[in-house]
Order: structure tokens, then sequence, then C-alpha cells
């Protein structure tokens, strides 16, 4: 539910951003297929995280790289502005971006502090194998409240250092035991979401190898890369 609840709240902002952004002197035209593209994806997230298709730990880590593509896309429709117009839209631009990518970062934080309530506070070893797997759980030498305000209180790129160390963690756990699901689509979310394809990639083929006994494990993850457009 908290997942459920970041997801919504991180749309909602972005979509209001991307409105702020296309109602300036020079607009951004509604029908941009690029940014209509996006949007109905963003939709589409929505209609899948209501219908139980998409899992509520995952919802976030979705909506960040289309977010993310979004926004991109809002600031290359804007580059043949006029320079007086362009340098006002650029500031406005980095500012909306600077909010986009804080709101995952805190809502991850957050989590990390809040989150998972019914995990027994002990380390990552002594929890029963078939409980859940997150990317919060993979990280058992950090204490979840401890990471959550250190994480909040790091620069930018102390704090990008440190998601992607917990990122780290969660591909050892899977090298280590790779039969669960979740880990796998997180792990691959999250090197997506983080630009590393080639990772993503790799990760892909890891866990099909690992899951090849399980038919619906490994729809899942193949319908996790159409989404990502993994192997186009």
């Amino acid at each position: 539910m908290l997942w459920a609840i970041f997801a919504m709240m991180t749309s909602s902002v972005v979509l209001a951003l991307a409105r702020s952004l296309s109602e300036r002197r020079v607009v951004v035209r509604a029908h941009d297929p690029n940014v209509t593209f996006y949007r109905d994806l963003l939709t589409e997230a929505d209609e899948d995280l209501r219908c139980g298709l998409l899992a509520s730990e995952d919802a976030v880590t979705t909506r960040a790289e289309i977010e993310r593509r979004l926004l991109a896309s809002l600031n290359s429709a804007c580059e043949g502005r006029p320079h007086a117009s362009r340098r006002g839209g650029e500031r406005r631009g980095a500012a909306a971006l600077a909010i986009f990518l804080m709101l995952p970062l805190v809502a991850l934080a957050s989590y990390l502090k809040v989150g998972a309530p019914s995990q027994p506070d002990m380390p990552i070893a002594s929890r029963p194998s078939n409980g859940d797997f997150s990317l919060a759980a993979a990280v058992p030498d950090i204490h979840a409240g401890q990471a959550g305000a250190n994480i909040a209180g790091l620069p930018p790129e102390q704090r990008s250092n440190a998601i992607r160390g917990m990122v780290a963690e969660l591909a050892e756990k899977l090298s280590k035991d790779g039969h669960h699901l979740q880990g796998w689509l997180q792990l691959i979310r999250s090197y997506a979401a983080l630009g590393e394809r080639e990772k993503a990639e790799a990760a892909v083929a890891s866990a099909r190898a690992q899951l090849a006994g399980d038919e619906q494990a490994s729809a899942s993850v193949d319908e996790l890369v159409r989404q990502l457009r993994l192997e186009e």
C-alpha cells in the first residue's frame, strides 16, 4: 500500500510539472507523439497497479523510468525556442527535474525507514527463504531507519552511490540464491532505471536461466523485458 501511495504521488507531481512546462509562452504541443506515448505508459502503469498485474513494490521504479523519459522528451521539444525564452525554460526544466529526481529518493528513504513492518529485525540470512524479497531486504548491514536518514541527507553523487551499492548487494544475493522472482524483477528494473542496459540484459539472461523450470516466473520476466524494451 505504501508503494502505491508513493507511486501515485510521484506520478501526480510529474504530470503537474509537465503541464506547467507546456503552458509557457512557447508551448510543447499536447499532441507531440513522444509526450503522448510516455503519458499513455503512465496511464497503463496505473491500470496494471490497480489490476494487480504490477507488484506495488515495483511501481516506483517503473514510474521513475517512464517519468524520466517524459521529462527528457519535454526538454528536448523545447530546445527550438528563441534564446531569451529558452534560458528561462532551462531554469524551469532544471528545477522540475531536480524535484522529480528527489521524489523517488525521498520515497525510497521513507520506505527504508518504515517499510516492510512485518519483517523481523534480524539479519537477512536468518529470515525465511520464502519471505518477501525486496531491495531494502538485500542490505543486511544497514539499519533501515539509519539508511533512510543517511540517504536523504547525502549529496546527489553520494546518494547515487549509496543506491547503486544496494543494487549491487541485491545482485550479489541473487548470484548465491537465484530462485527469487521478485528479486530478479527488482534487479532488472533497478539497472534499467540507472541506465545500465547491459547489466539489465545480463540480469535478464541470468533470471531466465535460474527460473527456467517455472513457466509463470519466466513469463513475468518476459513481460518486464517487453515493458522496458530491453530486447529491441
